[in-house]
C-alpha cells in the first residue's frame, strides 16, 4: 500500500495545523484525513487518538496514488527520541518538515491547550512550570492526564537536540525547518520554500484565510471521509475539540525570566540552523 513520503513532525503549537491546511490545498499533495495519527514515537505515552495498527495507519493513504507528495503531520514526533529512526525504517527516503516558534510562546500555548483537553489542571502557568520536577517523577499528575511528557514544558522547548536527531538520521538535504516568524510575516514565501523542498509546483497559491481555505478542501475531505474506517472517523471527530481558545494570564516577569533561562537553547539552535534567532530572546 501507499506510504507517506513526508512528515510534518512539529513542534506543537507552531502553526502546523495552518500549514496542514495550506498544503492540503495543493493539487499535488495528499495529506491524511487524520492530521495527527501519532503512529511513530514508541518511547512516548500512547495518546488516546493515536493510530497503533499498521493496517489502519496505511488506510489513511489508500487514495494517495498519483500524488507525488504524500504526508501526515504528528507534532509529537519531534520530541520523540525513537521517531526519526522508526520513520526512516518504515518510509526510507522520506522528507521531514519542522516548524518552530519562540519557545515561551509555544510553551504558553501548549499549556493552554492541555488545560482545555484535561491533560493539565494547574491554570497558573508559573505554577505549572514549578511543578515540572514532580511531573517528571510521576507525581502531581492530573486525573485526566493522557500525555504526561507534555507537562515537561521546558523539555518540549529544547528544540536543538530534537532537530539534531532528525538531521542525524535524514541528513540536512531531507529536513526543512520553517520559523514561525517567517510564516507569519511572509506566508507565501515560506510556503513556497516548503513546496520547493517537497518537489511540487512552487507557484501554487493557497488560500491563507482559514475559513476560505477550509471551504477549498471540503470536497477532498468529504471524499476521504466516505472511504475512511469507522475507527479513523471517530478519531477525526474527537480530535477537533478544544483546538482554539483563550490563554491564561502570564504572571508579571515570567516571560522575561524564562526567555533568559532558555537563551542558551536558542543560541544552540541558531548555531545548528545557521540562523540568527536573537529576536527570540525577549
Amino acid at each position: 500500500m501507499k506510504k507517506p513520503n513526508f512528515f510534518l513532525v512539529g513542534a506543537p503549537r507552531c502553526a502546523t495545523t495552518s500549514m496542514y491546511l495550506y498544503l492540503k490545498q495543493h493539487p499535488e499533495i495528499f495529506l491524511s484525513l487524520l492530521k495527527e495519527p501519532i503512529f511513530f514515537g514508541s518511547d512516548l505515552s500512547r495518546q488516546p487518538l493515536a493510530v497503533t495498527d499498521e493496517a489502519e495507519y496505511l488506510s489513511l493513504f489508500a487514495e494517495a496514488d498519483g500524488y507525488p507528495a504524500v504526508g501526515e503531520g504528528s507534532v509529537f514526533y519531534l520530541m520523540s527520541a525513537t521517531a526519526p529512526g522508526e520513520i526512516e525504517s518504515f518510509a526510507p527516503g522520506s522528507k521531514i518538515l519542522i516548524l518552530l516558534r519562540q519557545p515561551f510562546e509555544m510553551m504558553q500555548s501548549i499549556h493552554a491547550l492541555y488545560l482545555r483537553t484535561g491533560n493539565e489542571e494547574i491554570a497558573d502557568f508559573g505554577e505549572a512550570l514549578a511543578a515540572e520536577p514532580d511531573r517528571a517523577a510521576g507525581r502531581r499528575l492530573p486525573p485526566g492526564v493522557y500525555f504526561p511528557e507534555g507537562l515537561r514544558y521546558r523539555w518540549e522547548a529544547h528544540y536543538a537536540p530534537q532537530v539534531k536527531r532528525y538531521l542525524d538520521v535524514f541528513g540536512p538535504e531531507r529536513v526543512h525547518v520553517t520559523i514561525f516568524d517567517d510564516l507569519r510575516d511572509e506566508p507565501l514565501r515560506a510556503y513556497r520554500g516548503i513546496l520547493e523542498f517537497l518537489g511540487v509546483d512552487p507557484e501554487f497559491e493557497p488560500e491563507f484565510d482559514e475559513r476560505r481555505g477550509t471551504d477549498r478542501i471540503r470536497g477532498r475531505v468529504l471524499r476521504q471521509m466516505r472511504n475512511a474506517t469507522p475507527e479513523v472517523l471517530k478519531k477525526v471527530k474527537t480530535g477537533k475539540r478544544a483546538h482554539m481558545g483563550p490563554k491564561p494570564a502570564v504572571p508579571p516577569g515570567l516571560r522575561e525570566r524564562l526567555s533568559a533561562e532558555l537563551r542558551p537553547e536558542i543560541d544552540e539552535l541558531s548555531a545548528l540552523l545557521g540562523r540568527d534567532l536573537s529576536a527570540w530572546y525577549a
